[in-house]
């Protein structure tokens, strides 16, 4: 097929971004521009004597998602089921769990029921009421901040029902961490002359029909045909980007979806000491100021990952890493009945990461509120065939908040573009 001379600017080299480039600079000039010094985004997969030690962002693939694994067997890189048990700790007792969600069959059949979209503060102060179910409240309202990063006062129960009910039981870890996918994904829109451009943080964006100038931090200018958007939704949301002429409604779209913050903390010990409570631990839950921790079986190694989503974050996100560090110990210690010295006498290195405080990323992922779905509609609708977006707060599938999500929304958007 002969090149077209239309140009596109893609602004951002995530996932939603990098397969948007891939899909089209086959057929036009493709510039990529990232504001990070590394591509990938909300994916950074990190490294302990030149292999994969952990994931600071993406992790996890939630089941056998099209995109993804095809990807990867592209790619050649390999991925393997995840397995091992999941337990609660209550007051230093190890016991074994196999739901995050007492009576989650019942609870499903209820949330699928409701006649009309409503909150899950809403939802369970119809059907369950505090009196009645003070346990099942705190379940799932932990839930629901920990695995989607949403304030029950404003997720949506159709969204969570939309995800929850379709909830693969397969998940899987990729060998070399989704930082090779995206790697591959650079390395194929390379071989199409597509440019991508780093420390490239776009502040100004002027336009009309058929035509756009991109201004960035720097003072380059660049110019295309055609814009697509791909950066994440708490950057949108804040308008960070100036357009002209404005575009207000789709800034206030952005705001009518639910935006959640995320600490994630990975620490590398020199043994792994909770294996003496359980051999096969994979999750690891407990009423703690971080209160999520998970290993990385089945694979042997010394390192455990911290989690603290949601609302309970916004209380921490001020703290230094320094800080947040010293907390994880105190969870953990607390968690595994160990004192915060053997803590630190087991400790080799760690990183933390508190996404909400990294400029272009501002969070972690995206959830439905009652009004997203109206708000997506718009964002999926190009501003006169010349601005598009895309990125997984704009995708409505079965896979929210998810590097699948964002690759859906990067290809549609390309498609639409290619008309």
């Amino acid at each position: 097929m002969a090149r077209s001379a239309e140009e596109i600017i893609i602004i951002g080299a995530g996932a939603a971004g990098l397969m948007a480039a891939r899909e089209l600079s086959g057929e036009y000039k493709v510039t990529v521009l990232e504001a990070e010094e590394n591509i990938g985004g909300r994916i950074m997969t990190i490294s302990w004597k030149g292999t994969k030690e952990a994931e600071a962002g993406a992790e996890f693939v939630h089941g056998e998602l099209p995109l993804t694994l095809g990807l990867l067997k592209e790619a050649g890189l390999g991925y393997h089921l995840i397995s091992g048990q999941m337990f609660q700790v209550d007051n230093g007792k190890w016991t074994a769990q196999h739901e995050m969600i007492p009576n989650w069959d019942e609870l499903l059949e209820q949330m699928g029921k409701i006649p009309a979209d409503m909150t899950m503060q809403d939802f369970l102060d119809q059907y369950y009421p505090s009196k009645q179910h003070p346990d099942l409240r705190r379940s799932i309202q932990g839930f629901v901040q920990g695995f989607d990063l949403a304030d029950i006062t404003k997720v949506s129960v159709k969204y969570l029902y939309n995800e929850w009910a379709n909830e693969s039981e397969k998940n899987f870890r990729i060998e070399k961490g989704y930082g090779a996918m995206i790697d591959f994904l650079a390395e194929e829109c390379r071989k199409q002359q597509c440019n991508i451009v780093t420390n490239a943080a776009v502040t100004a964006v002027e336009w009309s029909a058929g035509k756009v100038q991109v201004q960035t931090s720097d003072g380059a200018t660049w110019s295309a045909d055609k814009l697509l958007v791909t950066i994440p939704l708490g950057v949108l949301q804040k308008d960070t980007i100036s357009f002209s002429p404005a575009i207000p409604e789709y800034i206030k779209a952005a705001n009518d979806i639910g935006w959640g913050t995320v600490i994630k903390v990975i620490l590398h010990f020199k043994t792994p000491f909770w294996e003496k409570h359980a051999q096969q631990m994979a999750f690891l839950l407990g009423k703690t100021p971080i209160p999520t921790w998970w290993t990385q079986y089945p694979d042997k190694t010394n390192v455990l990952t911290g989690w603290l989503g949601g609302p309970p974050s916004a209380a921490y996100i001020t703290q230094s890493d320094k800080e947040l560090l010293a907390l994880a110990f105190e969870s953990l210690a607390t968690l595994c009945n160990e004192t915060v010295d053997t803590m630190w006498e087991q400790f080799s290195n760690g990183h933390v990461f508190n996404w909400d405080t990294i400029p272009h990323v501002q969070g972690g992922y995206s959830y439905g509120t009652p009004a997203s779905t109206t708000a997506q509609t718009l964002l999926n609708t190009p501003i006169e065939n010349t601005i598009y977006f895309a990125g997984e707060a704009l995708y409505n599938g079965t896979s929210p908040g998810t590097v699948e999500a964002a690759l859906v929304t990067g290809k549609t958007a390309a498609e639409k573009i290619k008309g």
